[in-house]
C-alpha cells in the first residue's frame, strides 16, 4: 500500500473502533487499539471484539485488573482469528496463575506479561520462574524503578535464557549511557534499556550511538516524547537505516494530516513506527518475528495503559478543582 492507503484504512478503522469503544475510552488508547489491527494485517471485527469483552466481562470480579481501561486492547489481543475466545481467556488466567504462584503481583502488566507465556503448559512454570529471577535481577540495578510495569519485559527476555545478572547489568548501563545522550530518565528510558538487550544482552557503545542519531533525526522532523523510546530502541538493534528512517517520517505526515491525529501527532510517529517494524519482520524467521511482534504489543499495552492512567489523572485533578 502507498501512504495514502494507509492512511485511509487507519482513518476507517479508527472510526470502527471508537464507534464499538464510545465515549469513555479515551481517544488515545482508540488510536492504539487502531494501530494494533493495522500493524498486525487484521481486519477488525466488531461483532467479535464485542464477544470477546462480554466474555472477558463474565469471567472477570469488578477488581479485577482486567475490568478497567485496558480491557477492550486485552480483548483484542486475545481475539485472535481461528481460537475460541473461552479457551484463550481460559488460558490466559492459568498463565497468570503460574506467575502470581513464583511471585508477581496481581497487576494489569502481569496479565500482560501473561500473554507472552508459550503456549505450552509444560514450560509456564520454567519460563515463569525464569522471568522473576530475571526480574529480581533488574530490580538490585535500578530499584526505584523497577516495578510491575517491567513483568512483560522480563517474561519476553527471560526467554533467552541468558545469565540474569550479567543481563540486568547490561540494561542499567545502557540506561545509564542512554541519559547522558540527551534521553530522558524515567520508566519508557528503562523500558528502552531492556529492548537494547533484545538481540544481544552485551553493552555495544554503538548502539546508544546510533539510537542518539535516530533520536535527533525524528526530533527535527516530528514530535518526539517518551513513549517512542522503547520503539527508538527496537529501530536501533534491527539497524535501521536513514533511508528507513526517512520513510517513517514520510508516514509520520501524512497521518499527521489526518483528522483522528490532529490533537494527538505523537500518535503518528508511533503507529507509522509500528507499521515499519511489523514489516520489517515479513522476512524474518519465525522465532523472530515472534519476539519482535511480542515487543510491538507490550509497547502498545504499556503505551494505551500510561495513556488511559494520565487521562484518569486529569480528568480527577479536574474534579478537584471544580470542587474547590
Amino acid at each position: 500500500m502507498d501512504m495514502k492507503e494507509i492512511r485511509q484504512e487507519v482513518e476507517t478503522t479508527y472510526e470502527k473502533v471508537k464507534s464499538l469503544a464510545g465515549w469513555s475510552v479515551d481517544k488515545n488508547v482508540v488510536l492504539t487499539m487502531t494501530s494494533y489491527y493495522i500493524t498486525s494485517d487484521r481486519e477488525f471485527d466488531a461483532a467479535s471484539l464485542n464477544r470477546a469483552m462480554d466474555e472477558l466481562k463474565s469471567k472477570t470480579g469488578w477488581l479485577s485488573p482486567l475490568r478497567g481501561s485496558l480491557l477492550p486492547m486485552m480483548a483484542a489481543f486475545l481475539d485472535q482469528p481461528g481460537t475460541a475466545i473461552a479457551d484463550e481467556i481460559d488460558r490466559l488466567f492459568t498463565k497468570q496463575q503460574v506467575l502470581k504462584n513464583v511471585g508477581f503481583r496481581n497487576t494489569i502488566h502481569s496479565y500482560i506479561a501473561a500473554l507472552l507465556l508459550t503456549d505450552t503448559v509444560e514450560s509456564y512454570e520454567k519460563e515463569a520462574r525464569q522471568a522473576k529471577k530475571l526480574y529480581d535481577a533488574m530490580k538490585k540495578h535500578h530499584f526505584f524503578l523497577t516495578s510491575d510495569d517491567d513483568y512483560a519485559y522480563a517474561v519476553l527476555l527471560g526467554k533467552k535464557n541468558e545469565n540474569t545478572v550479567k543481563h540486568a547489568k547490561s540494561m542499567r548501563t545502557y540506561y545509564d549511557a542512554l541519559r547522558s545522550e540527551s534521553f530522558r530518565a524515567g520508566n519508557e528510558l528503562q523500558w528502552m534499556s531492556q529492548v537494547m538487550t533484545y538481540k544481544q544482552i552485551d553493552f555495544n557503545p554503538q548502539n546508544v550511538k546510533r539510537s542518539f542519531e535516530i533520536l535527533s533525526l525524528f526530533k527535527k522532523e516530528t514530535k518526539v516524547k517518551p513513549v517512542h523510546y522503547p520503539m527508538i530502541g527496537f529501530l536501533t538493534i534491527h539497524g535501521t537505516m536513514d533511508t528507513e528512517l526517512k520513510t517513517i517520517i514520510q508516514l509520520t505526515r501524512e497521518l499527521e494530516q489526518s483528522k483522528p491525529f490532529k490533537w494527538h501527532k505523537e500518535m503518528a510517529l508511533s503507529m507509522a513506527i509500528g507499521y515499519y517494524m511489523h514489516n520489517l519482520m515479513g522476512d524474518a524467521d519465525v522465532v523472530h518475528a515472534s519476539l519482535s511482534t511480542s515487543i510491538e504489543m507490550i509497547i502498545q499495552a504499556q503505551q494505551a495503559l500510561m495513556i488511559a492512567t494520565m487521562a484518569a489523572l486529569v480528568a480527577s485533578s479536574a474534579n478537584t478543582s471544580t470542587t474547590q
